[in-house]
């Protein structure tokens, strides 16, 4: 029996809600919306108002593309959706959420962020290691963000605590780069 299978059009892509941040870090994330729009493929992401979740939305919206956020029921009824999502997907939980949002993507892109973004990453990172997930998990180091994670890979790597030795992320410094890795999925 011969199936096609087609990959996801979307792309996750985790980052910070805090909208107390350098705006060097928002730029990076209006960018990367942009760049999944002008490429054809939807940003989606956890939906909420602020910070750079919100400047990928906006990012993407204002280029003519596709933004979906994935919200837990709790965060809908706070209203924590950013108001301009082409569509919203109300879940039941955050675990929910974060199933929903693997399901949907070719590819897991964390920008900077906070324990949020540090929690949906591993679980990719790990999900990708068990097979669960097949797309690649990018890492956008702006500014060497990451650096104290990457180095703590690297520890985990060289000690034997990473199965089958490898990081299971790449790590790239631009939202460019990112692209240019989720452009050569088939």
């Amino acid at each position: 029996m011969n199936q096609n299978f087609s990959l996801p059009s979307g792309v996750a892509v985790y980052c910070a809600s805090s909208s107390d941040i350098d705006t060097r870090y928002l730029d990076v994330a209006r960018r990367m919306g942009v760049l999944l729009a002008e490429s054809g493929l939807s940003l989606v992401c956890g939906g909420g108002a602020g910070g750079m979740m919100a400047a990928a939305i906006e990012g993407a919206v204002d280029a003519g593309g596709e933004a979906i956020g994935v919200l837990p029921h709790f965060m809908m009824e706070k209203k924590w959706n950013h108001p301009r999502l082409t569509r919203c997907i109300d879940t039941e939980s955050m675990h929910h959420r974060k199933m929903t949002m693997a399901s949907m993507a070719r590819a897991a892109v964390a920008l900077p962020g906070g324990i949020g973004t540090l929690d949906e990453l591993a679980e990719m990172m790990t999900w990708n290691q068990l097979g669960l997930f097949n797309g690649p998990v990018i890492i956008v180091n702006t500014d060497g963000y990451y650096d104290l994670l990457v180095s703590l890979f690297e520890s985990m790597q060289s000690k034997g605590f990473m199965r089958g030795g490898n990081i299971p992320a790449t790590v790239v410094a631009s939202p460019e780069e990112a692209m240019e890795i989720i452009n050569s999925v088939h």
